[in-house]
């Protein structure tokens, strides 16, 4: 089976920012506050049976371009998406520094345990 691109253009109401997006047959997030949904199997087929909103989760930059993450608030589902010229530089920014924030979050509350686990041996 073949997973072939679907560009579908359609205009949408942001659900959770409410913004009025203009869809360009690869739009598939708000610009504004980069939530998704979760509506496609394989890219522009709106197979999905989920519909969840999709929160934004991460963002990396390549060479030349950055990719957003999206994590499905329903059931979980992960996807990457490349960003848009149109995507809020500052919406951008934040959804980084929240991933950042997490990672050392997790880390520091896997080390306590960790340090809690080798306090506990020492005993």
């Amino acid at each position: 089976m073949t997973r072939q691109f679907t560009r579908t253009p359609e205009d949408f109401t942001c659900l959770v920012c409410g913004a009025a997006v203009r869809g360009d047959g690869y739009t598939n997030h708000c610009p504004h506050c980069l939530w998704s949904r979760h509506v496609d199997v394989a890219p522009g087929d709106r197979a999905a049976g989920c519909g969840g909103l999709m929160r934004p989760v991460a963002v990396e930059a390549r060479a030349h371009d950055m990719v957003l993450t999206h994590a499905c608030e329903s059931c979980g589902h992960r996807r990457r998406n490349r960003t848009a010229p149109a995507d809020g530089e500052a919406a951008l920014l934040r959804v980084a520094a929240e991933a950042a924030d997490a990672a050392v979050a997790g880390g520091i509350a896997h080390a306590n345990a960790a340090g809690t686990r080798a306090r506990r041996r020492r005993r």
